[in-house]
């Protein structure tokens, strides 16, 4: 190679401040072919000088992006100069870099174009940067949407517990205020029994479901796994329930397999698992609607499954539908009693079995 020869000491240095530059500075003809290439463009795309020079530009640029050379060049036809354009080249080895660049039409005397000049600089760090930061802000914003999220349905859920806690106490209350009276006669007195009953069943139902999502919660719900019937098992939980669902003429069908027995699991806590199903399925059904309970063994496994004719699960709900606190019909107003923890339980009930 001959040794360059620099007509003014400006040319030298300019050469000098051009090859030691970091960034990648190159120029090319009209037509893309490259005509210099200096260190800095050595080392952000890999190749010599000698592979270079006498290339055509797009043999960097990815070939889905061949068309934005196409009009890169036809700008410097016009004269215009590109500020600051991102894209991405690819490297000798099958690298993608990101860079900005900038390029600037080259004239000669006469004022002609020429040839363009090239300055690209490696932006790959700062666009990583940019999406961590991007990707960061995301992941705040959505655990700032989950924790008000989160924060809303404990407020619900709070309004909840009061509203029905005090629907049965008031209840009880109001029959032991007329008991106290001396004015109830005797059918009065055996209703007023009655309703005193019922409503503390519900207080102590509603009660048990906040104790068992504390133990939950807190990690200290066990069971007590030992052989049972499950065809007792449901057959208990559903006499349970008819009651309820003899109010409402809702027909309850039972298809047990007894395949099923024996099995492993804790009587007591798979009953109130059944419970929860049947309770909201009688809760959802319609008068006249009808329940269907089928148990099947499968294998190592048994399969339960409740079904009924009622209103369904909106989809955009059925995501949510086990977390606790997440009720469909929300709010102090809603048509339904309960405080969203019944399926809560159920699911982590069932969990516990399946646990190894």
């Amino acid at each position: 190679m001959k040794p360059l020869i620099f007509k003014t000491e400006t040319d030298a240095l300019l050469a000098a401040i051009i090859e030691s530059s970091d960034d990648a500075i190159v120029s090319k003809t009209v037509d893309g072919i490259i005509t210099s290439w200096n260190r800095g463009a050595e080392k952000m795309f890999g190749y010599s000088a000698a592979e270079a020079l006498g290339q055509h530009i797009t043999f960097i640029i990815p070939p889905e992006r061949h068309m934005e050379e196409v009009d890169v060049l036809a700008r410097i036809r016009r004269g215009e100069k590109i500020d600051h354009f991102e894209t991405v080249r690819q490297t000798k080895d099958g690298r993608e870099v990101n860079i900005s660049l900038t390029v600037s039409p080259i004239k000669d005397v006469k004022g002609r174009i020429i040839g363009a000049s090239k300055v690209a600089r490696d932006i790959t760090e700062q666009k990583r940067a940019e999406v961590e930061r991007e990707q960061s802000s995301a992941r705040e914003r959505a655990a700032r949407r989950s924790a008000e999220e989160a924060n809303r349905l404990k407020d619900d859920f709070l309004a909840t517990v009061s509203h029905e806690l005090r629907n049965p106490l008031n209840s009880i209350v109001m029959w032991a205020g007329l008991l106290s009276s001396g004015k109830a006669n005797e059918q009065t007195i055996a209703r007023a029994g009655e309703a005193i009953v019922r409503a503390a069943q519900t207080q102590d139902h509603i009660i048990g479901d906040l104790l068992d999502i504390s133990r939950i919660v807190s990690g200290k719900l066990r069971i007590d796994v030992r052989p049972l019937q499950i065809r007792e098992v449901l057959e208990s939980a559903i006499e349970t329930m008819r009651p309820a669902a003899d109010a409402k003429q809702i027909r309850v069908e039972a298809l047990l397999d007894p395949a099923a027995d024996p099995m492993a699991g804790d009587a007591d806590r798979l009953r109130q698992v059944f419970w929860n199903l049947l309770s909201n399925a009688v809760k959802f059904t319609p008068k006249g609607g009808s329940i269907q309970i089928r148990s099947n063994r499968i294998d190592s496994h048994i399969e339960i499954s409740v079904s009924d004719t009622g209103i369904g699960i909106e989809r955009e709900l059925l995501p949510y539908v086990f977390d606790r606190f997440r009720q469909g019909d929300s709010g102090t107003n809603r048509q339904s009693s309960g405080l969203g923890l019944g399926l809560a339980i159920v699911r982590n009930l069932v969990e516990l079995h399946a646990a190894p």
